[in-house]
């Protein structure tokens, strides 16, 4: 099956992308600010 890597791959990304935004967003709630209930 061709593109089963790259599908790997971007989930990984996918997967680093939301714990970063996840981070941010901790750190957002640590200085107080809302993420305006963004999930």
């Amino acid at each position: 099956m061709k593109g089963l890597g790259d599908m790997m791959k971007q989930a990984q990304e996918m997967q680093e992308k939301m714990q970063k935004l996840q981070e941010e967003a901790a750190a957002k709630e640590v200085t107080g600010e809302s993420g305006a209930g963004m999930v």
